[in-house]
């Protein structure tokens, strides 16, 4: 009998790594395999055309220096604002932290084209803070750009804002796992909190720091759903491949798709070389061999009286509000304006009524039916993805070789998404296994590829923070088996993180757009409904559909707060 456990371990490993590499790593990187094999399709389609000659590669080369300009901006401005606010969160107490941590959270979780829809909403129409100043119009028009760096407005807004949580969350975490008695010290020694935070809290949180923008550079390229809603003639990378494979341009979409998983490591490999770094050079030294550290003292005991440092939190909080609560508030506030009609022009056909319920274009049953796949495909991808996760957790954690294998999970978290669809459908379409044509299957599998690392690292979360292995020895030494251990001990201890990660996996692959657009065929889910509409000018049902998913964000949101308190 011991003998059969064994060969089941063993069975159920490898079949493990096996499920890994197969459904989660090979589609991550397998269209980095087109160049080689494809090099003669490439070089016609993009370098030699005899027609427009290699205006394909000036158009890549155009789009990735736009993506890498506007990603760059958007992580200097999220760590201006994410510092001051992982600090509030971490050592503030005020009236309204539970509502502020939440709303922070929020852009992981909400389909990002339905925010893309409200932040346009809010922004750029009377209906928005316009409307609040009495304007006739938007604040913002859709072509505004900031001058010399030339980028569009409203798409800055909207990166900044669905990136912002991946550098809060982990600062905030490091934060508070730093000893109270360090800043005590400080205190005592007469350090102002300005001061306590460049010297003690900073330099032990470049690490997080580092990691965080990271995540929101990658988070920034790969953003597409919002990205398609407010971009105007501006195209970013991985909504060019998107398009370009709308358009049947396969090679030129996969080369592209190819050249944002490859220079996205080129990128990241370096940084996450230097954060297993042990030591690191402080701003207090560099400042210190300046001989400008008074001066920046002076300046710290400045800012620490009570007037400019409560006028700075109430800035930090109402920047967070425009960019945040209100799309939502303009949003709802337009769907009741827009509900039996248009407010403008008072036509029935212009109400969210009308056009959801009554009109012969189907939009009501559109939508019911993107619900359905929204749903399914969520559902089961997150099953699949828990099922993998939790013996693969017990490989990270018990074999030499499972820090590996957690840093290669990384991999699916940073690709770009619509490079990721393009990979998928290459890998399970013709290109290669031919079991698959664009459609529901194949979404479910393409969303099990970033599904899996998200459950996987809640999962591991719980499970570094608690004593399940001392309690697995002690079952052990009282004859309990395998199936008994996980059945009885294992699975209850690391429930809280298993909900976890399938919540945020749920809610992720429910607004998941870029890799959706590319492998859905015709079945459409709700994300990618609320871009089409937006596109066909059916603004009151892509008001009505933003909503629904705002709510179910919302709930989602609140009942992973509940568990990860419980």
């Amino acid at each position: 009998m011991v003998h059969l456990y064994r060969i089941g371990g063993i069975v159920l490993r490898i079949a493990v790594l096996v499920a890994t590499i197969i459904f989660v790593l090979l589609p991550s990187v397998f269209v980095v395999s087109f160049i080689p094999t494809n090099w003669d399709e490439i070089r016609y389609e993009i370098f030699d055309n005899p027609i427009v000659s290699d205006t394909g590669w000036k158009l890549i080369q155009s789009v990735l220096i736009f993506s890498f300009k506007l990603s760059l901006l958007t992580v200097l401005i999220d760590i201006a604002l994410g510092i001051p606010l992982a600090y509030m969160l971490a050592y503030g107490r005020f009236l309204g932290k539970s509502i502020l941590d939440m709303l922070i959270s929020l852009p992981l979780v909400i389909p990002t084209s339905g925010f893309g829809f409200a932040t346009l909403i809010s922004w750029t129409t009377n209906l928005g803070l316009g409307g609040l100043l009495g304007l006739r119009t938007g604040i913002v028009d859709i072509t505004s750009k900031i001058p010399v760096i030339d980028i569009p407005v409203l798409l800055l807004l909207v990166h900044t804002t669905l990136t912002l949580p991946y550098v809060i969350k982990p600062l905030q975490a490091r934060f508070l796992d730093i000893k109270t008695s360090l800043l005590e010290a400080s205190r005592i020694l007469g350090a102002n909190p300005f001061t306590s935070f460049r010297k003690v809290i900073l330099p032990l949180s470049l690490p997080a720091l580092l990691s965080g923008s990271i995540m929101a550079l990658t988070r920034s390229l790969g953003e597409t759903g919002a990205t398609m809603i407010v971009s105007g003639t501006h195209i970013t990378a991985a909504v060019a491949v998107v398009r370009w494979e709308f358009e049947f341009k396969i090679a030129t979409a996969s080369f592209l798709g190819a050249l944002l998983i490859l220079l996205t490591w080129a990128m990241i490999l370096p940084l996450e070389m230097l954060l297993s770094r042990r030591r690191w050079v402080s701003l207090p030294k560099i400042l210190a061999r300046m001989d400008v550290e008074h001066r920046i003292i002076a300046l710290e005991e400045a800012l620490s009286s009570k007037l400019p440092s409560m006028v700075g939190k109430a800035f930090i909080i109402v920047i967070l509000s425009m960019l945040m609560v209100l799309p939502i508030v303009s949003t709802l506030y337009s769907a009741f304006l827009y509900w039996s009609g248009d407010p403008f022009t008072g036509r029935v056909e212009g109400g969210i009524a009308y056009q959801i319920f009554v009109s012969p274009a189907g939009y009501g049953s559109l939508l019911s039916r993107a619900m359905l796949t929204s749903f399914l495909a969520a559902g089961l991808s997150t099953f699949i993805s828990v099922c993998i996760s939790i013996p693969l957790v017990y490989l990270i954690e018990k074999y030499s070789f499972g820090r590996i294998l957690r840093a290669i999970l990384k991999i699916p978290l940073v690709i770009p998404t619509s490079a990721l669809g393009i990979s998928s459908m290459l890998l399970w379409g013709p290109r290669l296994f031919n079991v698959l044509t664009p459609g529901i299957w194949l979404i479910i599998l393409t969303h099990i590829v970033f599904s899996v690392p998200v459950v996987v690292e809640s999962i591991i979360a719980v499970f570094e923070g608690s004593d399940i292995r001392d309690c697995e020895d002690v079952a052990r030494t009282l004859g309990a088996k395998p199936i008994e251990l996980a059945e009885l001990i294992s699975i209850p201890m690391l429930r809280r993180g298993i909900l976890t990660g399938a919540i945020l996996s749920f809610t992720h692959s429910l607004g998941e757009t870029g890799a959706t657009f590319i492998v859905m065929g015709g079945d459409y889910t709700v994300s990618t409904l609320v871009v089409t509409m937006v596109e066909s000018l059916a603004i009151p049902a892509a008001l009505f559909s933003t909503l629904l998913l705002v709510a179910f964000s919302l709930v989602f949101i609140s009942v992973v707060r509940v568990i990860a308190g419980g």
